[in-house]
């Protein structure tokens, strides 16, 4: 098997790492963004939530998770966590929310508390007010990160494979092992995997500076 066949046949996992990458990145963003409001604007009890959901889902490693709900809760909950697939995606899905918690939140406060203020004095409640002033500037100030954010989910979706989902890293280590051959599979691999995560990455790194300059923030 020559190197272009194995890319070919490396390019099928491509659309589910990108699904698993994207995935998590869109449920982090749904969880990680009212976190980080709670965390700032909150109560004690919500702002300790918080702070215990980033300490865990930051400070355990995905593959352990992954171990853990595939292998461990699978055994009880069969449905949905002995699908490999909603399990990697379920794992990194949290650990994206805890890590854009904390992104949004340092966006939150580079924007200052006078803005909230300002809005609240225009006669919108605090809902409004964090609806309609604060959350399009916290996504401005918050794209390099997420733009970071993209591509670590895209490098950790690797561990997939581990549990037996058909991504990147699975064929490649098919191919590894059929052909014998322990460096051109992976050279080719992480080849893909800057492809999928350079351009997205720098992209909206552009973006969010160019939103910056058209609100003069």
């Amino acid at each position: 098997m020559d190197p272009l066949q194995q890319f070919l046949l490396m390019l099928r996992g491509v659309a589910t790492t990108l699904s698993i990458s994207i995935l998590s990145l869109l449920f982090g963003l749904l969880l990680g963004l009212p976190l980080s409001f709670l965390r700032v604007y909150g109560s004690r009890p919500f702002q300790l939530f918080v702070d215990g959901f980033e300490k865990i889902f930051r400070g355990i490693p995905e593959l352990v998770l992954m171990l853990m709900f595939y292998l461990g809760v699978g055994l009880y909950v069969r449905y949905p966590f002995k699908n490999a697939f909603f399990t990697a995606t379920f794992v990194l899905s949290l650990r994206s929310a805890a890590n854009q918690a904390q992104i949004f939140r340092g966006a939150i406060r580079g924007i200052g508390e006078e803005q909230m203020v300002a809005a609240r004095s225009l006669g919108l409640s605090r809902l409004q007010s964090i609806m309609y002033v604060m959350i399009p500037q916290v996504f401005v100030f918050s794209t390099p990160g997420l733009g970071s954010e993209y591509a670590l989910l895209v490098k950790d979706s690797s561990y997939s494979y581990i549990i037996g989902v058909l991504d990147i890293m699975e064929i490649t280590d098919r191919i590894r092992k059929a052909t014998m051959d322990t460096v051109t599979p992976y050279i080719l691999s992480a080849f893909l995997y800057i492809l999928l995560t350079f351009p997205i990455a720098t992209w909206l790194d552009s973006w969010g500076s160019r939103k910056k300059k058209q609100l003069g923030l």
